[in-house]
Formats: structure tokens, C-alpha cells, sequence
């Protein structure tokens, strides 16, 4: 075990903190309402892509608790996270994390966690009855929320009973009381199929929560990887070092060494309260109020001058729906290769479409049913598959991060009684709208999705319309010889 001093500030929110600011990408706001108003100034600001937002000094707490905003809603401050600098268009960055993804794969392994005695979290420590978390600013991010949510760009640390398996995933956390936590995670999601093996043992499972840290960790969470995946070990061999992390006193769990805000706690079967509502990513109250699982916080550490990080669901563009968006595209795109399809140029799943809803592929067509089989592939793997709505397919001279390209290439090369197919009986889950209360009271937890075909005929591909546009190359060349016409 390392003494501290070993450590890095690789993993450090105020190290991520310093470089945004220097990037113009960190902006301060002092004096705001943690009731509706920020919220509303975090919502405005995801709608622009903008900066980090950093709010400091909340009537009724210490002037030293602040809470973080927009981690992740832009190119820059998404690189910052990963890694990657430079001037980035959405596919460009797409490609990035998608090599950066298939570099790491093979070589997490060799980065593990690296325990620690101590770290900056363990500045403060309450423990037992003592635990108080409505110390923190803990905002009521919409009008129609059932309270404060004190956990929206948080994740979760479990532990799989049987096979040991460490999982990150960031699910949400209603403040239900000093010590109480609501804990909805929706089936189908790594942490849930956990804490129901505990439950079956009849267990309580044990549950490690981070409510700020670097954002790479969050990201991390978010995104869909499959079981067995050690996010932590990724987060490392992302950042080329290894996560140091404390032994929880509590559960045994890892605790990030360099974390803001971190508790310990347990989730009881039966153990439920009422939770909710939240708006959620599809733009919608569409979970509802109703009786959730909730953690028991059995211990709380926390830095001096503590950052809560938020990240809250609402109408997209939301705080998180570009980095959700980007994530997803390059985790499906790597989903393509590996399953053997050639040609795949870009894919771009929309934050109007919550992230998980709209997906568009672009491909070099180069035999029959190519198209056909990447919308499918694309919307049913792992990283695609979940509340997938529309999947289309253009051709490699269309944007599929452009919505005018793709709903130009819908309108005028795809023909609907011979270009859509419907699968039905897919894969969904209750925060879809769409769903009743019937259908998620009998379990009908599934949707359809619509295939597009918006690709030219591929027996016509020679004899298709041309463009009427200038070409590539001329583009290019008048755009630089005339740049001043276009700044």
C-alpha cells in the first residue's frame, strides 16, 4: 500500500478545474438560487454547448461548498477529460474516443487500482448518526422534480458477490433525508442485476457513491460497456496511470482517493421509499413517483471546500447529452467493426434524440444489404440497443451529425414502403414516454424501432441523380482562398 505522497493529481476535479480555465472553458457564477435557478442557467447553457459552470457561495451554507455544472458539453472541455486537444467537428471526435476506446481495450488490465492509506477525501470523515448530507447545496434542478437530487453526475462503485467484478455506473440519487438516499436504477443496468444477487443471498448490497470527482469517471459510468468491464481500470489506462483509491472502512469498496464527496452505504431489499420525479434524458417525467430502493449511508468523506458535481437529465441538449452522445457513437462504431462491418465512415447518435433514441450510420456501400445490416447491428448491440427509436443509414457523402444532411438524404433517397422495416419487441425501459403504466406494471418493457434505409439504391448507385453542389475538392479551395467572406 502507497502512502499518499505517491499519488498524482491526474485524477483530480480541481487539477481539470485549472487546465478549463485556462482554455476559457471554466466560467463562475455567485450568489444563485440552488432552487429552479440553477438549473434554468445550467439548462441555458447546455443548449449553447457551453463552459464549465462553477457556483459558489449559497445562501444557508458554507461559503466554501460549490456546486460544478457542464463538465462535458462541448469538444474542448470533453477532450480535456479524455485527453485530446484541438479544434474537433463531432465525427472528428467521435473518431478519437473510438481509437482511444479500442487502444485501451487490450491494455486495462495492466492498469488496476492502486490502494492508498489516505487521499484529499478523507479530509473530513463523519460516520453513524453524525452522517448530515443536507449540508451540501443540494439543488432542485426543475420545477416539476419531486425535491433535490443530490446525485446527477454521480456514479456508483458495486462489487459482483460471485465474480468480484467492480462496476461503476452513474444512476440517480433524490436526498430523502440526512442519511437516506433514493437509489432508482433502471432493469437491465449493471448495478441493479448486481444488488438483486445480494438480495437473493438475502444480503444487503453494499454501494460506494461518488457525488464529485474528475469527469473522466463520470464519463466512464455513463457510458455502455459490457459486464465484466472494471471502469476504473479503464479510467486508468485512459489517463495512462493507475486510479489510486482507499479501501472503504465500511463496505470494502474502492474509494477514489482524490473524490470531493464520497459515502458508504447499504441498499436492503424491501427497503424502499417514495422517489421521484425526476426529468430524465428523454426530455420527460416519464418515471414518475413511486417507491424506490434507497441506500442507508453509513459513512461520509468529503475535501475541505468540497465541489458538487451535477449533471442534470432535462429537455436535450442537456448538461450531459453531448458527451452521452459522443460516447455512444464511438462505443456503436467500435460495436460495427467488430462485428465485421467494412466501410462504416461515421456514426452519430443525436442529443435531440436523448442520446439513445436517433441513431444515424454513414457507410461506403459496397455490396447488397450492407446498409440494411449496419442500422440493424447498430441498433441492437450493447452499446446501441437500449430505447434505440430510429436507426438510419446514409451514404459516406452525408453528415450523419448534420440533420439537414440526413433528413435530405431521408427525403430523396429513400422510398417508405420499400426502405423502412419495423423490429418490434425490443429493448426499452421505464423512462421511455411512450410506454403506459400498464405496460410497465406488466413488465411490457419494450419498444419498436423503424430501420431507414436512407442510402441511394445500391443497383443505382452509378446511375443515381448527381449532386448539385460543388465538389469536395472546389470547396476546399474556395474556402481557403476566401476565408475572410466566412469568419
Amino acid at each position: 500500500m502507497l502512502d499518499r505522497a505517491a499519488t498524482t493529481t491526474a485524477f483530480d476535479l480541481r487539477y481539470w478545474l485549472e487546465k478549463a480555465e485556462a482554455i476559457g472553458q471554466l466560467k463562475e457564477a455567485i450568489g444563485v438560487d440552488f432552487k429552479f435557478e440553477l438549473g434554468a442557467i445550467t439548462d441555458i447553457n447546455a443548449k449553447r454547448g457551453g463552459p464549465a459552470l462553477l457556483f459558489k457561495n449559497f445562501k444557508g451554507y458554507r461559503k466554501d461548498f460549490s456546486v460544478l455544472t457542464g463538465s462535458m458539453m462541448n469538444a474542448a472541455t470533453l477532450g480535456l477529460t479524455m485527453g485530446f486537444e484541438g479544434k474537433l467537428n463531432n465525427l472528428e471526435v467521435v473518431d478519437k474516443v473510438a481509437e482511444i476506446l479500442r487502444s485501451i481495450e487490450p491494455t486495462a488490465k495492466d492498469f488496476p487500482v492502486e490502494y492508498v492509506t489516505t487521499g484529499p477525501v478523507m479530509e473530513n470523515v463523519v460516520t453513524g448518526n453524525d452522517v448530515d448530507l443536507t449540508i451540501f447545496p443540494t439543488p432542485i434542478w426543475h420545477e416539476l422534480d419531486g425535491g433535490p437530487f443530490i446525485g446527477t453526475g454521480c456514479w456508483q462503485i458495486h462489487r459482483d458477490p460471485d465474480s468480484g467484478w467492480t462496476n461503476v455506473g452513474t444512476y440517480r440519487n433524490q436526498l430523502l433525508g440526512r442519511n437516506i438516499l433514493g437509489n432508482y436504477i433502471s432493469p437491465g443496468h449493471h448495478g441493479n442485476i448486481i444488488r438483486q444477487k445480494y438480495w437473493e443471498k438475502n444480503e444487503p448490497c453494499p454501494v460506494v457513491v461518488c457525488f464529485g470527482a474528475h469527469p473522466l469517471f463520470l464519463l466512464m459510468g455513463s457510458s455502455d460497456v459490457p459486464a465484466g468491464v472494471d471502469e476504473l481500470a479503464w479510467a486508468g489506462a485512459i489517463a495512462g496511470r493507475r486510479v489510486p483509491v482507499i479501501k472503504g472502512p465500511v463496505t470494502g469498496l474502492p474509494i477514489p482517493a482524490d473524490a470531493e464527496i464520497v459515502v458508504e452505504g447499504f441498499v436492503t431489499k424491501g427497503d424502499e421509499k417514495i422517489e421521484g420525479p425526476l426529468g430524465e434524458f428523454t426530455g420527460y417525467y416519464a418515471g414518475g413517483k413511486k417507491s424506490e430502493p434507497v441506500i442507508q449511508v453509513k459513512a461520509l468523506y468529503y475535501r475541505n471546500q468540497p465541489i458538487l458535481v451535477g449533471s442534470p437529465p432535462c429537455r436535450p441538449p442537456s448538461d450531459f447529452s453531448y458527451q452521452f452522445s459522443v460516447m455512444r457513437s464511438a462505443a456503436i462504431k467500435e460495436s460495427l467493426r467488430k462485428a465485421g462491418v467494412p466501410a462504416v465512415k461515421g456514426v452519430w447518435v443525436c442529443e435531440a434524440g436523448g442520446g439513445r433514441m436517433w441513431l444515424v450510420t454513414s457507410i461506403t456501400q459496397k455490396y447488397a444489404g450492407h446498409a440494411s445490416q449496419a442500422a440493424a447491428i447498430a441498433c441492437n448491440c450493447q452499446a446501441g440497443g437500449l430505447m434505440a427509436r430510429y436507426s438510419i443509414v446514409v451514404d459516406d457523402d452525408i453528415d450523419p451529425s448534420n440533420n439537414d444532411d440526413v433528413i435530405w438524404a431521408m427525403s430523396t433517397r429513400s422510398d417508405p414502403a420499400s426502405d423502412f422495416d419495423i423490429l418490434r419487441q425490443c429493448w426499452s425501459n421505464p423512462l421511455d414516454p411512450i410506454l403506459t403504466d400498464d405496460d410497465k406494471t406488466q413488465h411490457r418493457l419494450f419498444n419498436s424501432r423503424a430501420i431507414i434505409n436512407a442510402c441511394k439504391p445500391f443497383d443505382r448507385l452509378k446511375s443515381f441523380a448527381p449532386v448539385a453542389e460543388a465538389s469536395p475538392a472546389l470547396t476546399k479551395a474556395t474556402m481557403e482562398k476566401w476565408a475572410h467572406l466566412f469568419k
